[in-house]
């Protein structure tokens, strides 16, 4: 039997929290432009069921700290109305509100703010706070992590202040210490709640023993809980760590903070199974187990742990591709699992008639279009060319820190089997199917294959990414060429070179992933193996044999190697598509229409659900 040890009370004061479970603040990008809540914001929050406690987005308290285009403000009395429709909605499911109070300055650092402008954000928190209890929030809580303001004056890597705000750590401590305290002394009927994190992982940041110090400091002044996390700088990512890192990889500094202060914990990043989420409550690692991306993903995740219904659960990948991407990127919150967060029921709109809808290929694309049009009320077939389904994605699961992304095929094809979808592999379509079949709508998710160039074809010594991921590579290789720097090409080299293979990646941008997000582009850069050497600026212009000819800034190079990796993109495959020449109402998504991720094509199939 599992544990229930998620779902036993807790006492904080006068407040009983009904299980260990936290909804984190994650900001969306929902709200309306001038910070008041906006219909999408209320929406959100009211799907988000059975929590103990919901602490809302980074709100910001002063315009001087706002980060996001449709961020949540809470810096004037005109918001506390919207504010308050908040609350209600997260009181509505019975869970306690909160609401994050944060400032991250953008056109100037902490250094440059003059002590009148320190002043100021200090008042902006206090009345701030003051605004969440007007507006009914249970709990208010101070972002002092990941960079924000408050965080960057507590750490050496951002604080270089010579006055009493900057030097050692009883400075660096002294902002967010009168603004927590002042908090204390104004809103004494709420929760106070601090973010922090436990270290910086980056150089001259905080590490464990400072955030023990601040700790202790902040049980002297009256907060309530303690919410740990990690990350700042280039490390900012750490707080939604990809599935480069493991599960629970904080944990031991939450716990080294509850065992040194005796303060509730909530512990945060990657605590998305339930297993490791129990065990660390039962160990007394943490009070509450925090979690944020996996609720974008699947709002309902709760209510599945605890009526033991795992598998139903919409899993987390930990991918960051549609949601902390698209925040970095000032575009609304999105999810690969879940396009649309803040939409219930939207597909659940059935049809007198069910038409059918015959679907053509199994990738990411076909299978989203076939569980999404079936909540529609719509009959879908499926048709797979391949002995299994899942396309593409069994291929992303093979590179190093990849295999995440088998959770989603396991339910894929657990929502397959229990709606009852009918589903044929190993089944090549072709007209004739298509017109024995007498579908309503034909589905072309056929996917996409590599793009190779004409002088490359037909070469014993090519292979695509493809072909490796799948087949490997030949026992004799010792000395590899990966054309291509993108998404693809470094995973299929850093595959290779921890097989022990020396690697080359050639890319013809002066960067790698150039216009990927820092939150994608990082780790992936951090994680590439040392045997892979990088050459920029290449441009493939002819491959013979086992040599590869570019050009490059300083004129033309050749090199050889033992064999050469085509990671040049994709395009799509229409063949059976150019074939139907008869009426039939059909629609392409995915990668045949226009290859993208597995993200854009599960997003693309939402959307022609809802056309259907």
């Amino acid at each position: 039997m599992k544990s229930n040890a998620l779902f036993s009370s807790y006492s904080i004061g006068n407040k009983v929290f009904k299980n260990r479970l936290i909804m984190l603040p994650t900001v969306t990008n929902y709200a309306n432009t001038d910070g008041s809540i906006s219909q999408k914001n209320l929406d959100y929050y009211s799907l988000r069921k059975n929590i103990s406690a919901i602490i809302t987005e980074a709100a910001y308290t002063h315009s001087l700290g706002k980060s996001f285009t449709h961020q949540i403000g809470i810096d004037s009395d005109d918001k506390i109305e919207g504010l308050s429709r908040l609350s209600q909605v997260i009181h509505n499911n019975k869970s306690y509100a909160g609401i994050q109070l944060a400032m991250n300055v953008k056109s100037k650092t902490i250094n440059e703010l003059t002590l009148s402008e320190i002043e100021d954000i200090k008042d902006s928190f206090i009345k701030a706070a003051m605004r969440s209890r007007n507006a009914n929030f249970d709990i208010v809580e101070v972002h002092c992590a990941h960079g924000w303001l408050l965080g960057q004056f507590l750490s050496n890597y951002f604080n270089h202040r010579n006055d009493s705000f900057g030097g050692h750590l009883q400075n660096r401590m002294k902002l967010p210490l009168e603004i927590i305290k002042a908090i204390r002394d104004t809103v004494k009927d709420q929760l106070l709640s601090v973010r922090i994190n436990a270290v910086d992982y980056i150089e001259n940041g905080i590490e464990i023993d400072e955030a023990i110090v601040f700790s202790h400091r902040l049980k002297e002044i009256g907060v309530d809980l303690i919410s740990v996390s990690a990350g700042i700088g280039a490390k900012t990512f750490i707080h939604v760590s990809p599935s480069s890192y493991p599960n629970g990889f904080l944990l031991d500094y939450a716990q080294k903070i509850k065992i040194n202060t005796d303060l509730p914990i909530i512990a945060a990043n990657r605590l998305n199974d339930f297993d490791l989420a129990s065990t660390a409550v039962e160990q007394s690692k943490t009070d509450f187990i925090g979690l944020a991306r996996s609720l974008i993903a699947d709002p309902n995740i709760v209510t599945k742990w605890q009526n033991g219904r795992f598998e139903e659960v919409v899993p987390c990948i930990g991918c960051n591709q549609a949601c902390i991407a698209n925040i970095q990127s000032q575009k609304p919150m999105s999810c690969l699992m879940n396009p649309l967060p803040y939409q219930a029921h939207t597909l659940n709109q059935p049809f007198m008639y069910k038409r059918k809808i015959m679907i053509i290929g199994a990738g990411p694309a076909g299978l989203a279009l076939a569980v999404f049009a079936h909540q529609r009320g719509l009959n879908c077939v499926i048709f797979e060319k391949q002995t299994k389904i899942g396309g593409q994605i069994n291929l992303a699961i093979k590179p190093p820190h990849k295999q995440e992304f088998k959770k989603m095929l396991n339910y894929f094809e657990y929502k397959i089997e229990e709606l009852k979808i009918p589903l044929f592999t190993n089944v090549e379509a072709n007209i004739e199917l298509i017109k024995s079949e007498k579908p309503d709508v034909v589905a072309f998710a056929l996917g996409s294959i590599p793009y190779i160039p004409d002088f490359a074809l037909n070469n014993e010594f090519v292979l695509t990414a493809d072909e490796v991921l799948e087949f490997g590579i030949p026992f004799d290789a010792r000395h590899i060429c990966v054309i291509g720097g993108g998404l693809v090409g470094l995973e299929t080299a850093n595959l290779l070179a921890n097989k022990g293979l020396r690697v080359s990646v050639f890319e013809l941008q002066d960067s790698l992933l150039k216009n990927t997000p820092d939150v994608l582009k990082i780790p992936i850069l951090e994680s590439l193996h040392s045997n892979i050497k990088i050459f920029l600026n290449h441009k493939l212009i002819n491959i013979k044999d086992s040599t590869v000819y570019f050009q490059t800034q300083n004129g033309f190079s050749e090199h050889s190697f033992d064999y050469l990796v085509l990671a040049l993109g994709r395009k799509p495959n229409r063949d059976l598509i150019n074939q139907v020449n008869f009426c039939i109402d059909t629609i392409d998504i995915g990668d045949c229409k226009n290859p993208q991720d597995a993200q854009a094509a599960i997003n693309d199939a939402y959307n022609a659900a809802q056309m259907l």
